[in-house]
């Protein structure tokens, strides 16, 4: 078994007291029953840098399903105090995730339990980048705002996540990397090329709603059409590939009103 390298963590934040969708963390959309937060672990443990995955949940009693879930899969679980997760304190429930299982991570990705399809080989791709240059962190020279959330994962160099905790006010705190992105002028980072146009197709792969939940059951029933394994993860690019070709199913969940980040205080 090739061991997690010590130097680059993968935070997974996961709570079972959302709002718009109760119980994202554990819902189910693949035939084989398997939970969303299953499908997202094993999903980046297919990344070939082979991160220190950490899942950061609280220590409600409504989350104790996510600590046992991880004790099963052998995942290192970190529970902040609950009234941090209620009061929107991401930044500091991350960050005490890292503190207690990766203090010595030097790159800290920020996985989320909303993004079922993330392309955990773009996020590989990503880290090569800063840890070849030595940058804080990674923008695209097109424009973020065209890229379907399923390709996106912030990355950060660990004296720039130290930076963006310590700066951070305001909302920022509920949107770890929110600083970085409105201060880029105190940062080194990388410009990079857009990914090819799938990554560009105007499909929303969040899950965070209902209406998304119905859209990803959709999706795993009709890519799973003639697979003979049940508990098979979709490579990112086939599922959009799926989803363009089928209007039907990304027609489930394109009225969904994405929320809008506020500015920090």
């Amino acid at each position: 078994m090739i061991r997690p390298m010590s130097d680059y963590a993968v935070v997974l934040a996961a709570r079972n007291s959302s709002s718009r969708l109760p119980s994202k963390a554990l819902c189910v959309y693949a035939p084989s029953g398997q939970t969303n937060l299953e499908q997202l672990i094993r999903r980046w443990q297919t990344s070939q840098r082979n991160p220190l995955l950490v899942v950061a949940t609280s220590d409600g009693p409504e989350d104790d399903p996510i600590a046992r879930l991880c004790a099963g899969l052998d995942v290192a679980c970190y529970r902040a105090p609950r009234a941090q997760v209620i009061a929107r304190e991401v930044l500091a429930q991350l960050d005490g995730a890292i503190q207690a299982h990766a203090p010595g991570a030097k790159w800290i990705a920020r996985a989320t339990a909303d993004n079922p399809l993330v392309d955990v080989g773009l996020a590989d791709w990503r880290l090569d980048v800063l840890a070849d240059s030595g940058a804080d962190g990674i923008i695209y020279s097109g424009g973020l705002e065209r890229i379907t959330y399923a390709a996106t994962t912030d990355i950060f160099s660990r004296s720039a996540w130290e930076r963006i905790v310590a700066g951070s006010s305001g909302s920022q705190r509920e949107h770890p990397g929110a600083y970085f992105w409105e201060n880029l002028h105190q940062f080194e980072y990388i410009s990079i090329p857009l990914p090819r146009r799938e990554y560009l197709a105007p499909v929303r792969t969040e899950l965070d709603t209902p209406a998304d939940l119905e859209m990803f059951k959709e999706l795993w029933l009709t890519y799973m059409v003639g697979e003979e394994c049940a508990e098979v993860t979709i490579p990112t690019l086939e599922a959009l590939q799926c989803l363009i070709s089928h209007p039907r199913i990304s027609a489930l969940n394109n009225g969904v009103h994405p929320l809008t980040q506020t500015r920090a205080a």
